[in-house]
């Protein structure tokens, strides 16, 4: 975590201990920046370049994830520009983004 600032040390530890083994969110941080953080996990593991349906996404996060609220996920996706949909919502899809600092650190923290 040397690339990354110590109070961002902090948070990324902080938003660690929200995933359990093999990354899967646990429970949803109540921080929004610690929120923003676990996001950036939960994009990490959609698939690049595809095109999914609103089911597909879903059942992709109901299975990543032990927490409940799926659709609260891919809302905050699709609100952040990590997601993006088709106006008539059919289609979905993985936008590219450079991770941050602080979301790389939390994904090598969480992978081990």
């Amino acid at each position: 975590m040397s690339d990354v600032a110590p109070q961002d040390g902090k948070r990324v530890k902080r938003v660690a201990r929200c995933f359990g083994i093999e990354g899967r969110l646990l429970r949803w941080p109540s921080k929004r920046a610690d929120q923003l953080l676990a996001l950036w996990v939960v994009w990490s593991q959609l698939p690049d370049d595809v095109q999914m349906s609103e089911a597909e996404v879903s059942a992709m996060l109901r299975g990543w994830h032990d927490y409940q609220d799926f659709a609260l996920l891919r809302r905050e996706l699709v609100d952040l520009d990590m997601l993006r949909r088709t106006p008539n919502g059919r289609v979905y899809r993985k936008v590219v983004h450079e991770v941050p600092d602080d979301a790389q650190a939390l994904l090598r923290t969480i992978s081990g």
